[in-house]
C-alpha cells in the first residue's frame, strides 16, 4: 500500500539543548549537522511549522560564536514557522530542585532568551527538561502565566481512557485548572527518535492506522531537535518527508480543543515506564534508588540548594555577588551529570566529574557571597567528603 499524504494534523515539538559544560568542538559539529540544516529545511518549506524549546544554556553559547543560528531561528519565528517554548534555563530536573530554584530557572530562561531573541521570544507554553514533571510543577507553571505544558504520556496514563493514540482533548488537572497538559505520543516519538521506522512509508502507514482509530485526532511528536542530523546523520530528510505528508501545526493552533479534566497526574519523565512508577521510581535516569553515584550527586545538589537558601536569607538578590552565585548554582544544577551515571551504555566518569566540579565551584561562590556570617567549614567539609566518596566509587568502575 502506497501512502503519499495523510490528512492528519501533526504537531512537532522539538527540544534543543546543550549543557553549559559542552565542548566547543562538539557544539560546532551539532551546529553544522543539525541546527543550521533544520533552519534551512524550514526556510525552504514556508508551510512547515514546529514548536520549539531552546534552553538558555544553548542560546548563550550560540550568541557568543554562532549568532547566525539565532538570527535564522528568530526570522523563522517572525514568519510564524516557529513557536517558542520556555523551560528551565540550564536544564535541571525541575521536580528534583527546590520550588524557589525551579521558579528562578524558568524566569531566568525567559529573561535570557528575551534578550537574545528579542520580541519574537513570546512563549505561551513550557517544556520541562526531560519532560520531568510533578503535580507541584503544574501549579508553579500555571502561576507563571503559561497556558500549556508538554508532558510525558505516562504522567496521565492512569486516567482512563487516556492516553489516547491521538490528541482529541486538552487535559487539565485540579492542581492547575488553567494549564493545558499536552501529552506526546510516546510510541511514535520513540520510533522516530530511535529510527525504528525502516522507511517513510512505514511511518505513514502507522500514522494512518492511528487516524483510523481517531479520525479527528492530532498526532503530537516530542523529541530532541538534535535527533535530526546529530543523533542520526542527515535524518532531517525524514522530518521533511513527515511534514510534507501531514498537516503541520503549532501547539497554539490546537488550543481550541475541548477541555477534559483528569483525576491523577503522576510524577514522571519521558524516560519513565509504568514499571518504574509501580516501583515508585519517577525519575529513573536521574534519581535511581540504590545507584550510589546518583545518591551522592543528588545529596550534593541538595547541599548546594540549602547553601543558596542561606545566602538568599541574608542578602538581597540585587547584590552582585548574589547574582553571580545564583547563576553559578543554576548552571551547576543541569541534569547531565546524573544522566551520565544512569546506565552502563552511556556511563562517563569524565562528565560526572565535570558536573560535580561545577557544583563545587558554585558552592564556593555561594559561600564567598555569604561572607564571614556563615560557618564555612561545615558545607565545604561535607562537599569535600562527598567528592572523596564519589572518587572511590568511580575508581571501582572500569
Amino acid at each position: 500500500m502506497s501512502i503519499d499524504n495523510i490528512s492528519l494534523p501533526f504537531v512537532a515539538v522539538l527540544h534543543a539543548y546543550q549543557p553549559p559544560t559542552q565542548e566547543v568542538s562538539i557544539l560546532d559539529r551539532i551546529v553544522k549537522l543539525c541546527y543550521l540544516p533544520i533552519a534551512q529545511v524550514l526556510q525552504n518549506n514556508p508551510d512547515f511549522k514546529i514548536t520549539m524549546n531552546m534552553n538558555a544554556s544553548l542560546t548563550e553559547m550560540l550568541e557568543d560564536d554562532y549568532l547566525i543560528v539565532i538570527e535564522k531561528y528568530a526570522e523563522l519565528a517572525r514568519n510564524n514557522q516557529i513557536e517558542f517554548l520556555d523551560s528551565g534555563a540550564y536544564h535541571p530536573i525541575l521536580p528534583l530542585i527546590s520550588q524557589r530554584e525551579a521558579r528562578k530557572q524558568i524566569k531566568m530562561n525567559r529573561k535570557i532568551n528575551s534578550r537574545i531573541f528579542g520580541s519574537v521570544w513570546k512563549p505561551r507554553g513550557l517544556w520541562p527538561p526531560e519532560l520531568a514533571v510533578s503535580e507541584t510543577l503544574t501549579t508553579l507553571v500555571e502561576s507563571l502565566g503559561y497556558e500549556y505544558m508538554i508532558v510525558p504520556e505516562v504522567s496521565i496514563s492512569s486516567n482512563s481512557p487516556f492516553p489516547t493514540p491521538l490528541l482529541t482533548r486538552l487535559l487539565v488537572h485540579p492542581s492547575a485548572p488553567n494549564l493545558f497538559l499536552i501529552n506526546r505520543n510516546r510510541e511514535v516519538s520513540n520510533n522516530i527518535s530511535f529510527r525504528r521506522y525502516a522507511t517513510i512509508q512505514n511511518a505513514l502507514e502507522h500514522f494512518n492506522r492511528l487516524k483510523a482509530l481517531q479520525p479527528n485526532g492530532i498526532l503530537v511528536l516530542a523529541t530532541d531537535l538534535e535527533t535530526f542530523g546529530e543523533h542520526h546523520h542527515k535524518y532531517e530528510k525524514f522530518l521533511v518527508q513527515i511534514l510534507q505528508s501531514t498537516e503541520p501545526r503549532a501547539v497554539s493552533e490546537i488550543l481550541e480543543l475541548p477541555k477534559q479534566p483528569i483525576v491523577e497526574f503522576r510524577s514522571s519523565s519521558w524516560s519513565t515506564s509504568e514499571e518504574d512508577l509501580y516501583r515508585d521510581i519517577p525519575f529513573p535516569l536521574w534519581a535511581y534508588p540504590g545507584n550510589s553515584i546518583h545518591e551522592l550527586l543528588n545529596f550534593h545538589s541538595d547541599l548546594l540548594s540549602e547553601t543558596l537558601e542561606l545566602l538568599l536569607s541574608k542578602k538581597d538578590e540585587t547584590d552582585y555577588e548574589v547574582k553571580m552565585a545564583l547563576k553559578a548554582v543554576a548552571k551547576a544544577q543541569h541534569s547531565c551529570q546524573t544522566w551520565w551515571a544512569s546506565t552502563k551504555d552511556h556511563f562517563s566518569k569524565e562528565l560526572i566529574r565535570k558536573g560535580f566540579n561545577a557544583q563545587q565551584s558554585a558552592l564556593d561562590l555561594t559561600l564567598m557571597a555569604i561572607g564571614s556570617e556563615s560557618d564555612h567549614p561545615i558545607p565545604k567539609g561535607v562537599s569535600d567528603r562527598i567528592g572523596k566518596r564519589l572518587e572511590r566509587y568511580l575508581s571501582r568502575i572500569r
